[in-house]
């Protein structure tokens, strides 16, 4: 099996997001925070391959999170996709491949607070489009700010304008239907399991209306494109069971060879074509 939504974070840094969680939401974490003990589990889980991600909250951690995946990269052979921040210099980015740091570049706009279809977002799709290397882009609601910098819209300029690989994160959670037409007009665009496989409700921030996680529209769009999903957890940044999306894709009532797709099969494929 491939997970690949997994956030391995140098120690002392993972205990920011842990706090954040855990103070600002009221939600009690269930994983370790050290990356080694979270790297247990996944094993233990039976993952044998992981896309690693980090993205940089702040500009100036840019660089020493990329020499970190360069770092597991070398030890333990992992995908990893690197950390930029729109305010940092594009030279930061080219460096970590030159370096062969990273395989791919993280986005999180609602916690690096820009928008998708922004200038700063723009000017780093054509970077990622001359050096022909694949993003990964949080999709989705968001905790902090609902919808305000991931309505399903702010991604059309990405996905209708530039030929490089995006893994879309989450299967744009509380949208999922809106996804829809992002598969169908590009094959370079993937989307991945985690979160999206959680039996959970929350509250949007902004609206108050009530997100649901795992719906109908999940299951369908894992039924009609089984070869575009990935299987992702998000480990160890979450705040239930860390074994759920596994067993949640066990009980889904599909075929048992979509299943097999979305566990490994895609994954390998997305390797083989875009990372190798």
């Amino acid at each position: 099996m491939i997970d690949v939504h997994v956030h391995l974070f140098p120690d002392e840094i993972v205990w920011r997001f842990y706090a954040w969680i855990e103070k600002k939401h009221k939600l009690k974490v269930v994983m370790p925070i050290e990356w080694e003990k979270a790297f247990e589990i996944l094993k233990n889980m039976g993952i044998k391959q992981i896309f690693n991600l980090t993205h940089a909250v702040t500009p100036e951690y840019s660089k020493m999170l990329n020499e970190w995946q360069g770092k597991l990269k070398k030890k333990f052979g992992f995908i990893t996709f690197g950390a930029f921040h729109p305010e940092n210099n594009e030279e930061l980015l080219i460096e970590a491949f030159k370096q062969k740091w990273i395989d791919g570049l993280k986005l999180h706009p609602p916690v690096q607070k820009f928008r998708p279809d922004s200038k700063e977002a723009l000017k780093i799709y054509d970077l990622l489009e001359e050096l022909k290397k694949p993003l990964y882009i949080h999709t989705g609601w968001f905790p902090d700010n609902g919808f305000q910098y991931s309505a399903p819209e702010m991604y059309e300029p990405l996905i209708y304008n530039y030929n490089f690989p995006v893994i879309l994160a989450h299967m744009m959670l509380g949208k999922t239907k809106e996804i829809r037409k992002f598969l169908d007009e590009r094959r370079n665009v993937y989307t991945e399991t985690s979160n999206a496989l959680i039996n959970l409700e929350t509250i949007d921030p902004i609206t108050g209306e009530k997100v649901k996680w795992l719906t109908e529209d999940v299951i369908k769009l894992i039924e009609d494109y089984p070869d575009r999903i990935l299987y992702g957890s998000e480990i160890p940044l979450i705040w239930w069971k860390p074994e759920e999306t596994l067993e949640n894709i066990h009980k889904l009532n599909i075929d048992e060879k979509i299943k097999e797709r979305i566990l490994w099969k895609n994954a390998v494929e997305f390797i083989e074509k875009y990372i190798k």
